[in-house]
């Protein structure tokens, strides 16, 4: 008789008294209404596998068979458990590796990201390729390569950020860095930007010349701060609200506060409300107020000046403040109200400087400026979603413009008001307070007035086309009008000088941005 007929009547035995052994469990546990659920039924029959094998019903062969605990079984399930543990760590490896790799691609930059999004870095860079055309031969009608930007900008464990943007289309100026920051992010709410970037001031500054409303910023522009260096926390207190506060050298792009101890940093601060979010209506309008405010000292010999929008003549321009302590405060509130593809737009400033000239004459002298804006955007995308944390940015058509097809990108007319008022700063003021005067050594190839005007107002209707999110081509025509006539003398080399009392423009733009 074989050795598994020979256990088939014991497994027979063994089955029913597992199953009386199971029934007696089951039934014990309904007399009680606090006992616990019974034990698994495996372990029930292991209790009595090994009971049958002390008392010989059974042998160690027969009671590994059936418990299925036989030598086989066990390296079987070692195995087993090394394999699955094995694959584990494979798996750990890979998944490792894929958040440390980083993968390429392009969204408005060649970009690689890890795949967690926690690090990476972008390159890209913008071009701007203008012509200038001034019909009265007021200025010289010329071709420029207006930007040529290249971006390295990154991101490290999601809350360091950095930006280094070089210039080189002003390598001659030594211009060419253009920005270069670094970002700490402890919150949405309080983040620290060190190195030089945008002063937190002026909508219309702030907002990046990749995403302008016309080819150049308005007269507003002259009196705001602008790329500095300094040190800035800023972030979004709350929903709909930004705002920022800067220390900076109050000196421009590229300079250090190198100059007399006299002067001293800039203090500057903006806050701005999207009244649209706190009405929870802010997919299809914007409702934006700003203010923002500088304050800081200059040293003496510095003076001021102001060109045309379309880069022609230099119309104001100040002989130098004697003053060693002078004082620069400035103003600025803001205004943009959009409704789906329209959009009206605003802001005023005003600049004031307080001192006392060497010679002991006091002087307190201001400049305002203003510009009101409307546009529209024809193919109907809407404004607001161009929008984001106190700034307008970039423009999505609709269907983007493909040559030789249907689609005609999207389309967007302009028309913009702006006045520039220095009519504190006249001829006859004392030495050093603040004087209007032909600049002292004007740049080469430069139409500048030697005899200034302290006012002029500028009117700019514009046309933009935008192939795609990252091609436009502008077409803005610009007349400017002087509160006096002015005397034009050209740093051209021996051109005779001219007098006149406006200034037009046409000037186009193509703009690429990557």
């Amino acid at each position: 008789m074989s050795r598994h007929q020979t256990l088939r009547p014991r497994v027979l035995v063994l089955a029913l008294a597992f199953a009386f052994a199971a029934g007696g469990a089951t039934a014990y546990a309904n007399d009680g209404e606090e006992q616990e659920s019974s034990a698994p039924k495996r372990d029930k029959m292991l209790e009595l596998l090994e009971k049958l094998k002390a008392k010989g019903v059974i042998s160690d062969e027969e009671y590994s068979e059936i418990a299925g605990d036989s030598q086989e079984d066990r390296a079987r399930a070692r195995a087993e458990r090394r394999k699955k543990a094995l694959e584990a760590a494979n798996q750990a490896s890979k998944d490792e590796a894929a958040r440390e790799r980083f993968n390429g691609r392009f969204n408005n930059g060649i970009s690689f990201e890890t795949s967690d999004r926690r690090n990476s870095f972008t390159l890209g860079g913008r071009i701007h390729a203008d012509y200038r055309y001034y019909p009265d031969k007021d200025a010289a009608s010329t071709f420029d390569v207006r930007r040529a930007y290249l971006t390295l900008q990154g991101k490290w464990n999601e809350y360091l950020t950095w930006d280094l943007t070089g210039d080189f289309a002003n390598l001659v100026n030594n211009s060419q860095l253009d920005v270069a920051w670094m970002n700490i992010a402890y919150s949405d709410q309080t983040q620290f930007r060190l190195g030089q970037f945008k002063m937190p001031f002026s909508l219309e500054e702030l907002g990046s010349s990749r995403f302008l409303d016309f080819q150049e910023r308005s007269l507003v522009n002259g009196l705001v701060p602008q790329k500095e260096r300094g040190l800035m926390v800023h972030g979004v207190p709350g929903v709909g609200m930004t705002y920022g506060l800067a220390i900076s050298t109050g000196q421009g792009k590229n300079n250090n506060d190198i100059v007399a101890p006299r002067s001293s940093n800039d203090y500057i601060g903006r806050f701005t409300v999207n009244v649209a979010e706190l009405l929870g209506s802010q997919a299809k309008s914007t409702y934006h107020l700003g203010l923002a405010g500088s304050l800081g000292h200059l040293p003496s010999g510095f003076g001021l000046s102001q060109r045309t929008e379309a880069r022609g003549i230099t119309f104001f321009n100040t002989s130098s403040f004697s003053g060693s302590d002078v004082r620069r405060a400035r103003l600025g509130v803001e205004a943009a109200v959009a409704y789906g593809p329209v959009k009206l737009q605003g802001e005023w400033v005003q600049s004031s400087f307080e001192g006392r000239s060497v010679a002991g004459v006091e002087f307190d002298r201001q400049i305002g400026a203003y510009y009101a804006e409307v546009l529209w955007m024809l193919t109907g995308e809407r404004y607001a979603e161009t929008y984001r944390n106190g700034v307008f940015g970039r423009t999505v058509p609709i269907q983007n413009y493909v040559p030789g097809g249907e689609n005609w990108g999207a389309w967007e007319l302009g028309l913009r008001y702006s006045s520039f008022d220095a009519s504190d700063f006249v001829a006859g003021n004392a030495a050093g307070t603040g004087v209007v005067a032909a600049p002292g050594s004007p740049a080469a190839n430069v139409a500048f007035a030697s005899t200034p005007s302290n006012k002029a107002s500028a009117i700019t209707a514009g046309l933009k086309w935008i192939w795609n999110p990252n091609f436009k081509i502008y077409l803005n025509y610009t007349e400017t009008r002087f509160d006096s006539r002015i005397t034009v003398n050209p740093n051209y080399g021996g051109l005779p000088s001219f007098t006149l009392d406006k200034e037009k423009a046409l000037t186009m733009r193509a703009a690429y941005d990557f």
